[in-house]
């Protein structure tokens, strides 16, 4: 009867801990935030951050508050906060990234929510691509390069991130399910972040770095057409050179919101009597959100130009995470598996005992630990939530002086949105215009 006593605390406390750490983010609580974002209401979705930030951003999410806010005080113009955001969550990436075993023995015996949230590569990437016209913004532009080459410098490495891990995995895992992931990642090159670098080393008199990244735009769409699956944006060939004493205009437009996770599940058929003959993965997916922009032009002088797509975010988004989620799947299917086979043998010596208490109590922990083995399978779904979708742009030589553009994004025969920036055009110099649509 001494048993009886311990085994239900154990149980209770076992299920106790999968409850408090398998919450994965209720997308729901953004609902509000979301729409705030989308109808460019940023002051106030930043309040809303601030006022919720205890329930919508607990500690061990510290680097999506970070993220989010950060993004969304780049669309309000607040740059310097933006920068501070965007910079610690970048350090708090790298630290989550190299946490301690604790976390990680965590994520075993539960799911991948236990751990502090390390980021999306593709959150990381876009980080510095943001942060570089944040320093443009503020007047920096050698800060602004840093940035824009520190994105493509952890595209170069990415396909080797999670190489030691994913393959010790796979040994562990044995003879894996023939979906399982290979996790190459076919995307080293960001086209925005070379076209942005481009327009800031020829505004610094760096003509020649300025003809390489301009370079490697092309080179970007040349490697990866599953992401640039478009024709490569034709003002490109007049970005170089430029005649003496013009002024060269780019503008670039961001529009739609980035894709978010949802739960995917996948049941897995095991050598094992029932109720342990299957094993359930719950797996993170990509979810795309569309945008209702289709066509962005820019209107300036007398002269109204179309901007062409340069980068799908989101599409890049769902290239970078193909090596994690296959670090994931097959750390899902070692956990699983051990779960599942704990409480399967736990079963079976119910069997095997004379003693009918012993027999009860071995085959109520069986059933609590195949209870504990679905419940406790949850897919990690943190994500940001407030980079954009796509990016386009223009570049267009212009007389040097003071001009009005206006950039309307378009939904079929209607403007869903229209952003009005006054920009002094001056020869020599970088001279960018960004406006955003979330819509």
């Amino acid at each position: 009867m001494k048993k009886t006593h311990t085994a239900a605390p154990v149980c209770i406390a076992a299920l106790s801990w999968v409850l408090f750490f398998s919450c994965a983010t209720n997308t729901g609580l953004f609902k509000k935030i979301d729409g705030q974002v989308s109808g460019a209401s940023y002051t106030r979705a930043l309040t809303e951050i601030e006022d919720r930030r205890a329930i919508l951003y607990p500690e061990r999410n510290a680097v999506l508050l970070r993220l989010d806010r950060g993004m969304i005080e780049h669309y309000a113009g607040q740059y310097g906060p933006s920068s501070a955001d965007l910079e610690t969550g970048e350090h708090l990436i790298e630290a989550a990234f190299t946490k301690s075993v604790t976390q990680e023995a965590g994520s075993y015996l539960v799911n991948d929510n236990a751990r502090e949230y390390a980021g999306e590569d593709f959150e990381d990437i876009y980080i510095n691509v943001f942060n570089a016209l944040n320093y443009y913004q503020r007047g920096d532009v050698e800060g602004a390069l840093v940035e824009a080459r520190r994105s493509n410098e952890k595209l170069s490495s990415l396909s080797d991130k999670y190489a030691n891990d994913l393959s010790a995995l796979s040994a562990e895992a044995g003879s894996a399910p023939p979906d399982a992931p290979d996790g190459k990642v076919r995307f080293a090159n960001s086209a925005l972040a070379r076209y942005l670098s481009a327009v800031l080393y020829r505004g610094s008199g760096l003509a020649d770095d300025a003809r390489i990244d301009f370079g490697e735009v092309k080179n970007a769409f040349a490697q990866a057409p599953s992401i640039y699956s478009y024709p490569l944006p034709s003002t490109l060939e007049g970005e170089l050179p430029l005649d003496q004493g013009a002024a060269r205009l780019n503008i670039i437009a961001f529009s739609g919101l980035s894709p978010v996770k949802v739960e995917e599940n996948l049941l897995l058929p095991l050598p094992f009597p029932p109720p342990h003959n299957s094993a359930r993965l719950a797996l993170p997916r990509l979810e795309p959100r569309r945008s209702q922009v289709n066509r962005v032009e820019a209107t300036a002088g007398q002269n109204t130009y179309r901007l062409e797509l340069l980068e799908d975010l989101s599409a890049a988004a769902e290239e970078t995470f193909k090596a994690k989620y296959a670090l994931i799947f097959f750390k899902s299917f070692v956990r699983s598996i051990s779960k599942v086979s704990a409480s399967a043998v736990a079963s079976a010596a119910a069997g095997t005992t004379e003693n009918k208490n012993a027999s009860l109590i071995a085959a109520l922990i069986g059933l609590v630990g195949q209870g504990y083995a679905l419940v406790s399978e949850q897919a990690d779904i943190r994500c940001a939530r407030y980079f954009p979708g796509r990016a386009y742009v223009y570049g267009v030589t212009l007389p040097p002086g003071r001009y009005t553009v206006t950039v309307n994004f378009w939904s079929g025969n209607a403007v869903v949105d229209s952003v009005e920036k006054t920009i002094d055009l001056a020869p020599g110099k970088a001279n960018i215009i960004e406006a955003v649509s979330l819509k």
